[in-house]
């Protein structure tokens, strides 16, 4: 009992002191006015817009016949059906329906708006063409019946909407024209045509297009970049996008046709998917090269040699970075280094000559053998291809010389004979052995026709000595050897051999018949001579008469 006594005492001065500290005043205070309004109703507007209940859409001056919906929540808690609407919009706006008997917009919904769900009223009307893409007012007359109630219940609802105008998403290149072999720079320009602004505009190409037809040439293209930002382009405005393509010479004459996806946002914040298909127009092949090529005529076979590959710019301005690709058609034909081949940089008009080191069997000798030749290179900025193509003849070596020329004498004739080796892989054919003397005019030019000099056999030759006196001592002989390579192509080989030509010498044993034979020459004359001038007498003697004889004798 004295505990509750305490505790009472205790809650009662407390009371006294407490109170004092915050009751300074009173007067009883008026709760403030809610800043919101408590009308509670059985629908609740929620948005206006042009479209339909599937979504929103993008109007602009001057459509017909386009719906504005007001989408409603039924908030009640019953539910409600035989909805109509009766909507009131400022000028510039009018019913689509032609014999409208009054300035309202009439729609109803004869579906039942069940009890927390919304529901729409989708009304059509024409805007006209003067009106301008901005917001605007209007108001709208809702009636309902409740399922379990009679009469017909009237709500007013304030709203704005919006003319959003249209957007009109297009691209363009500016410049559809490309290059063959080359890499082209691409310039696509983005344009809104329309009525409303284009925002975040997001471009992608398309690597999987559902028309196949249309990408069958796309397959050997190459696209430095596939993916491009734009942003936001505004009405009657525009932006563009760049890339580098690369088309090789087999596309030449055709058209591609590049598919994009666009991704963008219109007026409405609807966000929206497309397609849309760019075309550009791959040039002919040039016949006209940049860079010149000059070849040899012809490559050894079974040789290890150079192939002088020459390389001219023909352009007025310096290319750089050039790479050379060389590619045989047989594979018999080998290229003993790396198939590529860098050259730093060759200015206007200059020439520069790669030496490379090939060799060419047996198998492929006396055929044409053809070249591809890659050549890719950077001029004023943009990367090109050139793709050209050269043949050299495989030719077969005929190495012939000349050796072992001396003089022989053959039958009482002198001769001058010699050997011709061929060291080369295959055999000359139609060859002429030619001799003359180099300080003798004297001497006649002699021929001799050899034949085929076969491989690694030494084919003889022996020229007879044609002169008009006698040759002796050291003599100076002109060698012209010709024959024909399998091509029939005329070779000649010359040298010149000094030759020793014997003496004439005087033999002691025909010194001494010739000795015994001049006087038995000398008396036989004489004799004959003495019995010559003795016959002429006795026949002189027998000619005289015998009458003249007698006087003769009488005289004497």
């Amino acid at each position: 009992m004295i505990y509750k006594t305490m505790v009472i005492a205790t809650i009662l001065l407390l009371g006294q002191i407490i109170i004092p500290s915050y009751a300074v005043s009173s007067e009883i205070l008026t709760p403030p006015v809610s800043p919101f309004t408590h009308n509670f109703t059985d629908i609740k507007f929620l948005d206006a817009y042009f479209g339909t209940s599937s979504g929103k859409i993008e109007v602009q001056p001057g459509d017909k016949n386009v719906p504005l919906t007001i989408v409603f929540s039924s908030v009640g808690s019953e539910d409600i059906n035989g909805i109509k609407g009766f909507l009131s919009l400022p000028a510039g706006f009018s019913s689509a329906i032609a014999n409208a008997n009054t300035d309202l917009i009439e729609a109803d919904n004869t579906g039942v708006a069940p009890s927390g769900q919304s529901f729409f009223l989708t009304f059509f009307v024409n805007v006209d063409k003067n009106t301008n893409v901005h917001s605007y007012s209007g108001t709208v007359k809702v009636t309902y019946s409740k399922l379990r109630e009679n009469g017909i219940h009237t709500n007013f609802f304030d709203f704005d909407f919006k003319v959003t105008g249209k957007s009109v998403l297009n691209g363009k290149v500016e410049n559809p024209f490309i290059q063959p072999a080359s890499n082209n720079k691409i310039t696509i320009k983005v344009s809104n045509d329309g009525t409303a602004a284009i925002n975040n505009i997001d471009i992608a190409l398309n690597q999987q297009p559902s028309n196949s037809s249309s990408s069958s040439n796309l397959q050997n293209i190459v696209i430095d970049q596939k993916h491009w930002n734009i942003g936001t382009v505004d009405v009657q405005s525009s932006d563009t996008f760049s890339f580098n393509i690369f088309v090789p010479s087999d596309l030449a004459g055709q058209t591609l046709h590049l598919p994009f996806i666009m991704t963008y946002f219109d007026g409405q914040g609807n966000q929206v998917t497309t397609s849309r298909m760019v075309d550009l127009i791959v040039g002919a092949a040039s016949s006209t090269f940049i860079v010149k090529l000059s070849t040899p005529p012809f490559l050894m076979m079974g040789v290890m040699q150079n192939l002088t590959l020459g390389l001219e710019n023909l352009s007025p301005s310096k290319i750089s970075d050039i790479s050379i690709t060389l590619a045989p058609s047989s594979p018999n034909l080998r290229i003993l280094d790396d198939p590529r081949w860098f050259v730093k940089e060759i200015n206007p008009l200059e020439r520069t000559v790669l030496n490379i080191p090939v060799f060419a069997d047996q198998n492929i000798g006396n055929q044409a053998i053809n070249f591809d030749v890659n050549i890719q290179y950077t001029k004023d900025g943009s990367t090109v291809l050139e793709k050209q193509s050269f043949a050299t003849y495989i030719q077969p070596v005929i190495d012939v010389s000349v050796y072992g020329v001396q003089v022989s004498v053959i039958g009482g004739q002198k001769m001058i004979i010699g050997n011709v080796l061929n060291q080369g892989n295959m055999k000359g054919q139609f060859a002429i052995a030619t001799i003359d003397l180099v300080e003798s005019s004297t001497v006649k030019e002699v021929t001799q026709y050899i034949g085929d000099i076969d491989i690694d056999a030494p084919t003889p030759f022996n020229v007879p000595v044609q002169s008009t006196m006698e040759l002796s001592g050291d003599q100076k002989i002109l060698v012209n050897l010709t024959y024909k390579d399998s091509l029939l192509q005329s070779h000649t080989i010359t040298q010149v051999d000094t030759l020793s030509f014997p003496q004439k010498t005087k033999n002691p044993d025909n010194m001494l018949l010739l000795q015994l034979i001049i006087p038995i020459a000398i008396a036989a004359g004489i004799g004959g001579l003495v019995f010559k001038i003795k016959k002429k007498s006795n026949e002189v003697e027998k000619k005289i008469p015998s009458s003249e004889k007698k006087e003769e004798k009488k005289e004497a």
